[in-house]
C-alpha cells in the first residue's frame, strides 16, 4: 500500500493552478456557462464567479440539493443563476440543464463508475468549451493511458478511504493518469487546447469536436 501523506502536504500537492476563477473568467464573457458538480464544498462559487465575469446565462447542476451557504449567497447577490438538482447520467436531469457554451466540471470524473459515459454526457451539454478539473496520479514508467480501478488509499494524497461499493459516488472509482485523461477526452470528441498540472491534479481546457 502507498503510504499516506500528511494533510497539509496533501492539500499543497493537489492544489490546482491557475486559480479556477481566473480560468473560468478567461472563457465565459458573453457566453452561457454551466457548472456540473457545483454544490459539494463550493456552494456555487464557480458559477457565481462566472456570473461576475460576464457570462450571459449561468446554470449549475449537482446530485445534492442547495446548501444553506449557496442559498444565502444567491440571495445576497440577487443572482440569476439557475440550479438543477440531478444526476449528470440521468437523461431527464440532463435535459433540464440543457446545452451551454462553456461547461466547468471539477472533482467528478474519478468518482464516476463509467468515466467515458460521464464525458459523453458532458459533451452533450457542451456547445464549445469544456473546462475539466480532476485529481490525477503521476504517469507510470513504461506505460501510458493508465487508470487504476478501485485504487487503494494513499495512491493519491487526498485519497484516504477504502473502496466500498455501497457508498456509490463517494468512492474513488478511478485513479487516472494525465495521459489517460487526454485519451478519454479524445475518444469522446474533445480536443485539449490547454493543460495545467500539479503533481496530483490536472485541469484541461478542451474544445468540442
Amino acid at each position: 500500500m502507498t503510504p499516506l501523506i500528511p494533510a497539509r502536504l496533501r492539500a499543497r500537492l493537489s492544489r490546482a493552478t491557475p486559480p479556477r476563477e481566473e480560468l473560468v473568467a478567461a472563457h465565459v464573457a458573453g457566453r452561457s456557462f454551466a457548472d456540473v458538480g457545483c454544490m459539494w464544498s463550493v456552494h456555487g462559487a464557480i458559477a457565481f464567479a462566472a456570473e461576475d465575469a460576464g457570462a450571459s446565462e449561468v446554470s449549475g447542476m449537482d446530485l445534492m440539493g442547495e446548501t444553506p451557504e449557496f442559498q444565502a449567497e444567491h440571495a445576497r447577490r440577487r443572482s440569476r443563476m439557475r440550479f438543477v438538482q440531478g444526476d449528470l447520467h440521468d437523461e431527464v436531469a440532463l435535459a433540464g440543464l440543457g446545452p451551454h457554451d462553456v461547461v466547468w466540471c471539477s472533482g467528478v470524473l474519478y468518482h464516476a463508475p463509467h468515466p467515458l459515459l460521464t464525458l459523453e454526457r458532458l459533451r452533450s451539454v457542451t456547445r464549445e468549451t469544456l473546462i475539466l478539473a480532476t485529481e490525477t496520479i503521476p504517469e507510470r514508467i513504461g506505460a501510458r493511458n493508465v487508470c487504476v480501478f478501485a485504487p487503494e488509499p494513499g495512491i493519491h494524497p487526498t485519497h484516504t478511504e477504502p473502496f466500498d461499493p455501497a457508498r456509490s459516488y463517494v468512492n474513488w472509482y478511478w485513479a487516472i493518469t494525465p495521459s489517460a485523461l487526454r485519451a478519454m477526452l479524445d475518444a469522446t470528441g474533445f480536443a485539449v487546447v490547454q493543460e495545467h498540472r500539479t503533481p496530483f491534479h490536472t485541469t484541461v481546457v478542451a474544445q468540442r469536436g
